[in-house]
């Protein structure tokens, strides 16, 4: 019967804990027990799986949606717009069983009085939270990790902007709630994104996380929310209350040490699947190759010519013989075992949300300092050096507008989980080329559709939230889109 709710809970988004060890199964969920798993047990395990989750998704979806990777298998649509229903369970189902384990790492963490731990476990549940409503819309939030023990499997979804709203709020708890005074750092366990229960300077660093993550989810819908707006150009005023990552040193990824099982999820896949049976999409390298672009050969292995050589996405089908014979470039094949892919968020990032909210007149400041920022730091990010004349070339010099600003951000969230289709979800950019071989009338997806046994289990609320936000099709927008 357990298992068979683990099943039922996971896939309608209510969830049921996966303890990090197998030892903890019979301690989830109850408050005596908890107490005896320290919270910063649950850690490592979490930001493995979080991470890895992203990167799935941004190697399987993301890719092929932004035109970074063209598929070379005719059976393969993603370019032509087309996401198999299938596709949805992945996302659904990996981020909310982690999060069962964020709750009960809050859980512990309350209950021992262990004021970092929280605050850890709260940025998390934010950052993987932002990930499926984002991914989907509506979600259950407020009801959601209640199948085991409460046996709640039909859940409401909550509307969009009200997770928004309780995520930015937690967030702001999280910030108030860290101890970041050298002396105190992860109170018990591991931390192997900034090592602060050995370093508890490290600490300050999940703060910071913390602050940016608050910066990213406040621009996503500061078009939306006037207060939103404000509280984002609170934050950029105020970097002693909202400290924000300020050098890549801060940049919150995950190093693989690809010793098992620490490994890059992409570490033993076959070369075919990781990137033979892709190419390098060409509006993306091309793109690089205009620019002279220090990544390229970071980024991208030429073709067998030598030559950094892209596919055209959205090609038409009955051309595929064509396309496939192509030599083009492809993803490098190095990224399999990188310890730089495993992102959650960069300095670059924030850099390019600064600069877009001072062009945007949200903030007071210089967008173009910003903006070159948010562009030296991707480049250095990834071991490459910054060419003298670099922000002298066409395209890459600063011409003030939202579309140059994007396009750059674009580039920076190379391999950062589905962050690039939910950026130009929100503003458009880049101005990437449609393909002559997808459907008429079709577009951009907008969302992923709800997973088929969510539709058999949660029926009833399944049809509340179809009623309200649109119908469960990849065209229906979210509300941030909207």
């Amino acid at each position: 019967m357990k298992k068979y709710l683990v099943y039922l809970s996971v896939a309608i988004g209510i969830g049921m804990s996966v303890s990090c060890t197998k030892k903890f199964e019979d301690m989830q969920h109850n408050p005596e027990t908890l107490k005896v798993v320290p919270a910063g047990n649950f850690l490592n395990s979490i930001l493995f799986n979080g991470v890895n989750a992203g990167l799935r998704e941004s190697h399987r979806i993301n890719n092929e949606l932004m035109q970074v990777t063209v598929s070379q298998v005719s059976s393969s649509d993603w370019h032509r717009y087309i996401i198999k229903t299938t596709e949805s369970d992945y996302p659904w189902e990996n981020y909310y069983i982690t999060l069962n384990n964020v709750k009960d790492m809050r859980t512990s963490a309350k209950l021992a009085g262990e004021r970092n731990s929280e605050a850890i476990a709260l940025t998390l549940w934010a950052w993987m939270f932002q990930q499926l409503t984002d991914i989907y819309g509506d979600i259950p939030y407020t009801d959601a990790l209640r199948g085991y023990p409460d046996n709640q499997l039909q859940n409401r979804f909550d509307r969009q902007q009200d997770v928004y709203g309780d995520l930015i709020a937690k967030l702001d708890t999280a910030n108030r709630l860290f101890i970041n005074d050298s002396i105190r750092g992860l109170e018990q366990g591991e931390d192997l994104l900034f090592n602060s229960a050995a370093v508890p300077a490290g600490m300050t660093k999940w703060k910071k996380l913390c602050n940016s993550l608050r910066l990213r989810l406040l621009m996503r819908i500061a078009h939306k929310s006037d207060a939103a707006r404000q509280e984002l150009a609170n934050m950029l005023a105020d970097q002693r209350k909202y400290p924000v990552m300020m050098n890549n040193d801060e940049s919150a990824v995950l190093k693989y040490t690809n010793v098992k099982p620490f490994q890059n999820p992409f570490f033993s896949a076959r070369d075919y699947d990781f990137n033979t049976d892709r190419g390098i999409g060409a509006y993306f390298v091309d793109a690089l190759n205009s620019w002279k672009d220090p990544r390229i050969p970071i980024w991208i292995q030429p073709a067998g010519d030598g030559a950094f050589r892209g596919l055209p996405s959205g090609f038409r089908p009955e051309v595929f013989d064509t396309v496939a014979s192509v030599k083009a470039a492809t993803l490098h094949v190095n990224l399999k075992k990188s310890n730089l892919i495993g992102t959650i968020m960069t300095y670059a990032e924030v850099e390019f949300i600064r600069a877009e909210a001072i062009h945007r007149g949200y903030a007071p400041g210089n967008a173009q300092t910003a903006y070159e920022n948010g562009v030296r730091a991707s480049i250095t990010y990834w071991g490459a050096k910054v060419p003298d004349d670099f922000f002298s070339r066409a395209g890459i010099a600063y011409n003030n507008s939202l579309e140059q600003i994007c396009t750059q951000k674009y580039f920076a969230l190379f391999f950062n989980d589905m962050q690039q289709w939910f950026e130009y979800r929100r503003t458009g950019f880049p101005a990437i080329p449609r393909g002559d071989g997808i459907p008429a009338g079709t577009n951009m997806p907008q969302r992923m559709m709800y997973p088929i046994i969510v539709q058999t289990i949660n029926s009833a609320n399944y049809n509340d939230v179809i009623a309200r936000q649109g119908a469960d099709a990849l065209a229906t927008k979210v509300w941030w889109s909207k």
